[in-house]
């Protein structure tokens, strides 16, 4: 949802918003985002709340991880016009305020982006399924969420060593 700065008013510009995305094999749905864009000074701000759904594969286990999230969104934003030292120099020089603002380098933002960017940095970086997960037994591949291995518990050559430390400890 593509909104040119001339459109937001005095009195803002109210946004409610609900799309779907999929990046590599994690699926994204905001539900909902219910917020408005507001004039500050120089600058905009998006704010609002987000409610999103996450589907991904647990990293341990490999089966469905479905996490739902709601989060205030406050983003700041501005035309490159107000600063242009940042098209050229990056982040360098600016002041904290100014490398936390989304600078747009033409007359419009499109909230869809912001908020699937938002959205990536909610994910945590260990994704389960369950707190508890177990996962998969690497001999057997048997999921033990579900029911024990039956493996002889051999152990792989590269860490027997490890197991004699083990025993000196007794």
């Amino acid at each position: 949802m593509k909104i040119f700065y001339e459109q937001v008013k005095e009195e803002g510009f109210n946004v409610d918003l609900s799309f779907s995305f999929t990046e590599d094999d994690d699926n994204f749905d905001i539900k909902s985002f219910k917020g408005s864009v507001n004039k500050a000074g120089d600058a905009y701000v998006l704010s609002g709340v987000m409610d999103m759904e996450f589907s991904c594969p647990c990293d341990r286990c490999l089966e469905k991880a479905t996490k739902h999230y709601t989060e205030n969104i406050i983003l700041t934003l501005s035309p490159l016009g107000e600063y242009p030292e940042m098209s050229t120099s990056g982040e360098e020089g600016l002041t904290d305020e100014e490398a936390g603002m989304y600078v747009t380098p033409t007359d419009h933002f499109d909230i869809s982006e912001l908020l699937r960017e938002e959205a990536i940095l909610l994910i945590p970086d260990k994704r389960l399924c369950r707190k508890d997960c177990k996962g998969i037994c690497p001999s057997c591949g048997v999921l033990l969420n579900y029911e024990s291995c039956k493996c002889s518990g051999d152990i792989d050559p590269r860490w027997q060593a490890l197991g004699k430390l083990k025993d000196i400890k007794k």
